[in-house]
């Protein structure tokens, strides 16, 4: 008996315990100071300085920017991959704030950033935005120009390079959203430099930055970001024009990644190096490179999973897999991707110590079409095909001796694209031809399957189904 009133005794102790900290944290709560709203303009508000109003708010804090051209650089103490020296920009965050354009003196309830854009412009001088620390910062509404990373270092890799020409976040955790990132330049990342961080970009406008070295629109290191429902286009780099992401294993989604060049080493899409991301839903077309493998994705040495995207229209080449590589690929769409390109260019990378590196490609549900050969393989690389749709392409496998190769459930026919080059319309050969993958939505996140069988590529093609007209008589 005594140890169950002991027990009982300790029971209510811990409930009373709970109910006091409950209290208190309600009270403390209660007693804590609430987010400020601080507001910057040109002329006639608190601050007319972003900078100005980031410095005096606390962790929560939301700045509103009145629309206009912000163009003061300032100058603070470095704290990325070294801890001393100087950096330049507009804006340094080290604090949890949320800075959102797109306001006026009359309306700071409703922002409107396309009907009163506020730019940032560092007009070549530094960054526009560094953003630094443990810290979840909103970035959202900016027009984001003039930057300029020249000599300000930054870069974690083994390139150690001047990184993030428009924005540069390390460690923090930002959320970058509806922002019109354009003009900027870097070495690595000319739009957008993020590392060691998750974080999100998404919504954003990326367009016509440019790095030297990786990265045109977006450079990312050792970082899981999300970056989904951006248009990444018009960037320039040379590896990597619209997006090159070393050691992240990120997801990229739903983003439309298009026109981007690379001057050198390829990827004029995307450039994967050692990074094991994923790919869900996106539009890579038209993007150019010197080579004639890799106008889309050049992946190197990484294991990606990429599913539903549509690499379309990109010059020259598809998706070049390089190294120790270990793909899975369902339900994605390869198509016309240069006169003389290749779909998908399989080979091996020989390291410094003279030791091949191979590469495992496993597709299922592949519309892969009009190429000059629609895969080649070199001699020590494995590739898998399970239901793919052959058309228009003089050579579907071109392969060496030594390599190991599996094509099965194939099927030859008109994909009969819409006007979109990806689109199925009725009587394509791709409807019903594919096998269950697992794979239960296509590109616009329609079901699959929409009939009897699943569609290659990442379209499910919708169509009307009739069903006859029953009459009933009912009895009362």
């Amino acid at each position: 008996m005594k140890s169950r009133h002991l027990l009982v005794a300790l029971t209510l102790g811990l409930g009373l315990s709970l109910t006091l900290l409950w209290l208190l944290s309600g009270r403390l709560s209660a007693n804590a100071a609430p987010a400020e709203e601080l507001r910057v303009c040109l002329n006639g508000c608190s601050y007319s300085s972003i900078q100005a109003a980031v410095d005096d708010a606390s962790s929560g804090d939301v700045i509103k920017v009145v629309a206009g051209i912000y163009t003061d650089v300032h100058v603070r103490p470095r704290n990325d991959i070294a801890a001393t020296g100087l950096v330049t920009q507009v804006v340094y965050i080290s604090k949890t704030v949320t800075i959102q354009g797109g306001y006026t003196t009359n309306n700071w309830t409703t922002p409107d950033p396309e009907a009163n854009p506020t730019t940032l412009d560092a007009g070549s001088q530094g960054r526009v935005i560094y953003i630094t620390g443990d810290i979840s910062p909103t970035i959202e509404g900016l027009r984001i120009t003039g930057g300029d990373a020249s000599g300000l270092g930054g870069d974690g890799s083994f390139f150690g390079q001047d990184a993030g020409g428009g924005i540069y976040i390390i460690s923090a955790t930002a959320i970058i959203k509806d922002n019109y990132v354009f003009s900027n330049t870097a070495e690595y990342g000319g739009g957008i430099y993020q590392s060691l961080g998750a974080g999100k970009v998404s919504e954003n406008t990326i367009s016509e930055n440019f790095a030297s070295g990786e990265g045109g629109g977006v450079g990312l290191y050792e970082s899981t970001a999300l970056l989904d429902n951006n248009l990444i286009s018009h960037n320039t780099s040379s590896w990597g024009g619209g997006l090159y992401l070393h050691s992240s294993p990120a997801a990229l989604i739903d983003n439309i990644i298009t026109a981007n060049v690379s001057t050198g080493r390829g990827g004029g899409g995307l450039f994967l190096w050692w990074s094991d991301a994923v790919l869900t839903g996106n539009r890579i077309i038209s993007n150019t490179s010197p080579w004639n493998i890799n106008g889309g994705i050049h992946v190197f040495s990484s294991s990606p999973a990429l599913t539903n995207n549509v690499i379309v229209g990109n010059q020259s080449g598809g998706i070049q897999i390089e190294g120790r590589s270990d793909l899975h690929l369902l339900h994605n769409t390869v198509a016309d991707n240069g006169t003389d390109g290749i779909g998908m260019y399989v080979t091996h990378y020989i390291d410094l110590w003279g030791t091949p590196m191979y590469a495992s490609v496993a597709l299922t549900n592949t519309i892969l079409v009009s190429h000059s050969v629609a895969i080649s393989i070199t001699g020590g690389n494995t590739v898998t095909v399970n239901s793919v749709l052959w058309h228009n392409t003089p050579i579907t496998v071109s392969q060496s001796t030594t390599a190991t190769v599996s094509v099965q459930n194939q099927r030859t026919g008109d994909p009969a694209f819409a006007a979109d080059g990806y689109h199925l319309t009725i009587g394509s050969a791709a409807i019903d031809n594919g096998v269950d993958a697992g794979v239960v939505t296509d590109i616009d996140d329609e079901p699959r399957p929409a009939s009897v069988g699943y569609d290659l590529g990442a379209d499910e093609i919708w169509h009307s189904i009739y069903l006859p007209l029953i009459s009933r008589s009912y009895q009362p």
